[in-house]
C-alpha cells in the first residue's frame, strides 16, 4: 500500500513538472533540445562579449551603453527591414538556416581571424592620438573605434539573442502550440534554457582556468568551438523537428499553398500602433530590456573596478550564470508552471516587474550612498565596494531567473491567439525592436547623463537612474493588467472556433 501511495505521490509531482500528455512527448523533446542548443550558443557568447571588451586595454563597462544605445539598435532596424523583406521571398525554414549560417560565419571570423590578430586589425595608434588631441573628452567613443574587432563580436552575441532565440525559435514554436499547450509545457522548454545556463558556467570558468597563464584568447577559440558544433546541430534538429511535427502543429494540409505575408516593415510597425494589444505588449517589452539594463549597466562598472583582469572578471561572471542557471531552473520546473496555471496570466506576468523593480532600486540606493554618503564609506571601508558587487550580482540572478521563468513565458503566450501577420511580424516588430529599445533607451539615458555632467563614470548618477527605473517598472506593471484583459477575450474566440 505504501509502495503504491509512493508511486502515485511520484506520478502527481512528475505531471505537474512536466505535464505532458502522451502523443507529445517526441514534439516536445525535439523543441526542448532546439532550445537547450540555441541557448547554449548564447549562453557562451553572452558570456565572453562583456569580458573581451569590458577588460580590454584603455576599456570600460560605460563602453557597452554607448554599443547598446548607438551601434545595435540602428543595426536592429535594419535587421528587422531585413528580415520582413526575406520574409516576403523566402520560407520561413530557408530564413532560419541561413540565418544560423551567417551569424556562424561571422563568429569563426571573429575567433580565429580578427581576435588573434588584434594588434595588426585594430587602429590603436590613431585612437591614441585621438585620445590625445581631444583631450580625453569622447573617451568611449574612442575605445569603440580602437576595439572595433570586440565591438563586433558584442553585436554578433546581442542579435544572436533577438534573432536565433526570441525571433525564429519561438515563432517556430508560436506555430505548432495552442494557448492551453503552451501553459501546459512552455516552462519545460524555458527550462532548457536555463539547463544551457547552468552548464556554460563550469565549462566557460573550466577553459578560462586552463588557459589563465596563456593568452584569453585560446579560451575564446576553445569556447567558439562549442558554438561551431551546436550551430550544426541546431541545423539539423530544426530540420528534423520541422519535418516531423510542424504540418501537423499547424494544421495544414500538405496540398495546400503556403500562406503569403506581404507585410512591410513600416506596415508591422503601424499595425502594432494600430493594434493596442500589440502595443502593450511592447511597452512591456521595452519595460523589461530598459529595467534590466540600467541596473546592469551600473553593476559592470563595479564589477570592472572589482575584477579588472580577464580572468577574475570571467570566473566571477561564470560562477554568477552557474547559479543564475540553477534558479532559474528551479523556479521554471517547479513554480512559474504551476503558478501560471493556477493563478493565471496577470498574477505571473506581474512578478517579473515587482521583483525587478524592488531590487533594483535597493541597488541604486547602495550605490548613491556610496558615492553620496561619505560617513557610511567611512564606516564600511574598502569592503562597500564588495557588498554592492555581490548585492548587483544578486540581483543580475534574480533578474534574468524571473525573466526567464516567468516574463519570456507569459509574454510568449500573448502572441498564440493572434493572426498569422502579428504571430510573425507584429512579433518581430516587437521582440526585435521593441527589446532593442528598451536597451537601447536607458543607454541613451545613461550616455546623456555623461555627457551633459561631463563624467566617465556612471556610478554617482545613481540617484537618477532610480527614478527612471521606478517609472519604467510602474508603466510595465500596469501595461500586464490590459495585456490580460485583451488576452482572455481573445483566447475565448480561439475556443469558440474550435
Amino acid at each position: 500500500m505504501s509502495e503504491y501511495t509512493s508511486l502515485s505521490w511520484f506520478k502527481k509531482w512528475l505531471q505537474v513538472i512536466f505535464p505532458v500528455q502522451k502523443g507529445e512527448k517526441q514534439k516536445i523533446f525535439l523543441l526542448l533540445f532546439l532550445k537547450f542548443l540555441i541557448s547554449f550558443v548564447y549562453c557562451i557568447l553572452a558570456a565572453l562579449k562583456d569580458t573581451v571588451l569590458v577588460t580590454a586595454n584603455h576599456s570600460a563597462a560605460e563602453v557597452i551603453q554607448i554599443i547598446k544605445g548607438s551601434i545595435i539598435f540602428p543595426i536592429s532596424i535594419g535587421v528587422v527591414l531585413l528580415y520582413t523583406k526575406l520574409h516576403n521571398c523566402f520560407k520561413q525554414s530557408t530564413l532560419f538556416y541561413g540565418t544560423i549560417l551567417f551569424f556562424l560565419a561571422l563568429i569563426l571570423l571573429y575567433g580565429f581571424v580578427l581576435y588573434p590578430n588584434a594588434k595588426q586589425v585594430s587602429p590603436y595608434a590613431l585612437a591614441d592620438w585621438l585620445s590625445s588631441y581631444t583631450g580625453g573628452r569622447g573617451m568611449h567613443w574612442i575605445t569603440v573605434f580602437r576595439h572595433w574587432i570586440h565591438v563586433l563580436f558584442f553585436v554578433v552575441a546581442e542579435l544572436w539573442g533577438q534573432m536565433a532565440l526570441m525571433l525564429l525559435y519561438w515563432s517556430f514554436v508560436n506555430n505548432v502550440c495552442k494557448v492551453q499547450e503552451a501553459k501546459r509545457f512552455y516552462a519545460i522548454l524555458i527550462a532548457a534554457g536555463d539547463v544551457a545556463l547552468i552548464i556554460t558556467g563550469p565549462l566557460v570558468l573550466a577553459y578560462t582556468k586552463k588557459y589563465s597563464h596563456s593568452d584569453f584568447v585560446y579560451t575564446v577559440q576553445a569556447l567558439i568551438g562549442y558554438v561551431a558544433y551546436c550551430c550544426l546541430a541546431i541545423l539539423f534538429t530544426y530540420w528534423l523537428t520541422n519535418h516531423i511535427i510542424k504540418p501537423d502543429g499547424m494544421r495544414v494540409h500538405r496540398d495546400a499553398p503556403p500562406p503569403t505575408l506581404r507585410l512591410s516593415l513600416w506596415d508591422s510597425l503601424k499595425h502594432v500602433a494600430a493594434s493596442r494589444y500589440l502595443r502593450d505588449i511592447a511597452i512591456m517589452v521595452v519595460a523589461c530590456g530598459l529595467s534590466i539594463n540600467i541596473v546592469e549597466g551600473t553593476w559592470k562598472s563595479y564589477v570592472k573596478e572589482a575584477f579588472p583582469k580577464a580572468v577574475d572578471y570571467q570566473s566571477f561572471v561564470s560562477e554568477l550564470n552557474f547559479w543564475t542557471g540553477v534558479i532559474a531552473l528551479v523556479i521554471s520546473l517547479f513554480f512559474s508552471g504551476g503558478m501560471l496555471r493556477k493563478f493565471g496570466w496577470k498574477a505571473t506576468a506581474r512578478i517579473a516587474p515587482i521583483i525587478i523593480g524592488i531590487m533594483g532600486s535597493l541597488f541604486f540606493l547602495m550605490s548613491y550612498s556610496k558615492n553620496n554618503a561619505p560617513c557610511l564609506t567611512h564606516w564600511v571601508g574598502t569592503k562597500l565596494l564588495l557588498y554592492i558587487v555581490l548585492f548587483g550580482g544578486i540581483h543580475n540572478i534574480a533578474a534574468k531567473s524571473i525573466k526567464y521563468a516567468f516574463f519570456d513565458k507569459t509574454t510568449q503566450i500573448a502572441y498564440i491567439p493572434l493572426d498569422l501577420e502579428s504571430k510573425i511580424k507584429g512579433k518581430a516588430a516587437v521582440d526585435l525592436l521593441g527589446s532593442r529599445l528598451g536597451k537601447a533607451g536607458s543607454s541613451w539615458v545613461q550616455i546623456a547623463l555623461l555627457e551633459f555632467l561631463h563624467t566617465n563614470s556612471i556610478q554617482p548618477l545613481s540617484g537618477v537612474l532610480l527614478i527612471f527605473l521606478m517609472i519604467t517598472t510602474i508603466a510595465w506593471y500596469r501595461a500586464t493588467g490590459r495585456v490580460d484583459k485583451q488576452l482572455q477575450m481573445l483566447e475565448a474566440k480561439e475556443t469558440k472556433e474550435v
